[in-house]
C-alpha cells in the first residue's frame, strides 16, 4: 500500500512547515530514499491528525474501533520510518 493511498473524510490545508522542510531538503541534498522516508513520515503524521479529527466526529462503535486500529497501525509505521531516519542519520539533519 502506497503512502498516497489514504483517503479520509476531512480535507486538510497545506501547512507552512511543509514548505520550510522542502526548502531545507533541497539545501541538504538528500538522496531519493531519504526524501521518500521523510515524505512518508510527513504523510503518516498528517494521516494521524486526520484520523484523530475524524474519530471525534463518529459515534458508531464499529467505526471507532476501525479508527483505533488504523491509529495503531499508523503509529507502528511511523515508529518504523522514524527508526530508519535515525539509522540513516537524517533526523538530525532535518530537525
Amino acid at each position: 500500500m502506497s503512502a498516497e493511498a489514504y483517503n479520509f473524510p476531512i480535507e486538510k490545508k497545506p501547512k507552512k512547515r511543509r514548505v520550510a522542510l522542502d526548502k531545507k531538503r533541497q539545501s541538504l541534498s538528500l538522496s531519493k530514499e531519504d526524501i521518500f522516508i521523510l515524505t512518508t513520515l510527513e504523510k503518516i503524521k498528517s494521516d494521524l491528525e486526520l484520523i484523530h479529527a475524524s474519530l471525534d466526529m463518529v459515534t458508531d462503535p464499529d467505526l471507532i474501533d476501525s479508527f483505533i486500529y488504523e491509529i495503531n497501525a499508523l503509529n507502528t509505521r511511523y515508529k518504523f520510518y522514524l527508526q530508519l531516519c535515525k539509522e540513516r542519520d537524517i533526523v538530525s539533519a532535518m530537525f
